[in-house]
Formats: C-alpha cells, structure tokens, sequence
C-alpha cells in the first residue's frame, strides 16, 4: 500500500509548487504594469544653451508622449548643438532632405544645407556644428512624428 501512495503523493506535491508560481508570476505581472502606468509621459524641462533632449515616456507611440525639447531652436552659424537621449530606447536625429524624409516632415530642408542622420542610445549624446545659415527640420526615423527645427542665423 505504501508503493501506491507515493505515486499520488508525488503528484500532490508538484501541484502544491504550481500554486506558489502562479501567484508570483501574477505578481510580477502587476508591479511591472504598475511600474509602467507611473513612468512620467510629460515632457521634460527644456535644458539650457545650445541642447536639445530626446525623451519618451512608457511607450513612444504619439507625440504626446516622446519627443525633442525644445522642438525650435534658434542659434548662429557655428553652434554646436548636443542632443541627449534621455528616454529609454534609440532615437534618431534625422533631417528632412533630399536624403531622408517623411510625409511627416513639415518641409524639405533648402539644397545646399547640411544633411544629419545619426542614431541616439538611450544615455547617449550626438553633436553636430551647423556651419550653414538656414531652416534644418529635424525627425527620428523609427517615430517620425518626433520632430524639431534648427533655425541657423
């Protein structure tokens, strides 16, 4: 008799442990949820001189919750802007020219004007010296309705 409880014994205490993972994985499930309903969408505050943030928010779906801050920048010939990717996946720094566009782009930039197309990790910074006067429109590629301006004088 003891032979045929053991089988049956076995059976119960594997079934006991599906319960306990169940819970956890229900839990984690729930924090992670959460965690992500609680990451802020809102744009962060503008940074000082001549920088631009690229950030998002949980998802990067709409402008509303990615984007460059500021979208407009005025400077001069020879600034060096220095975008930093605050968010937490690869944004791209793209002008709207000949070479890169999108129906997105509010207009192609002039002939003549410099063309940029670098990715940004998240944690990383890319600069560039705008050398030539003019209107730069700017995008990410994986989300083109991110999108800025450089107005060079």
């Amino acid at each position: 008799m003891t032979k045929e409880q053991t089988p049956v014994a076995s059976k119960r205490s594997r079934k006991i442990w599906i319960i306990p993972a169940v819970v956890v994985i229900i839990l984690v499930v729930v924090v992670a949820a959460f965690y992500a309903s609680n990451l802020s969408s809102a744009p962060p505050t503008p940074p000082s001189g001549p920088n631009v943030t690229i950030w998002n928010g949980t998802f990067c779906n709409g402008s509303g919750n990615c984007g460059f801050v500021p979208n407009v920048k005025n400077v001069t010939v020879g600034t060096i802007i220095t975008w930093t990717n605050n968010g937490g996946m690869t944004h791209t720094v793209t002008t709207c020219d000949s070479h890169h566009s999108v129906s997105q782009c509010p207009g192609l930039d002039a002939s003549g004007l410099d063309s940029i197309d670098s990715s940004v990790a998240p944690g990383a910074s890319y600069s560039y010296t705008f050398t030539v006067a003019g209107t730069y429109h700017y995008y990410c590629m994986p989300h083109p309705w991110m999108q800025g301006t450089i107005n060079v004088n």
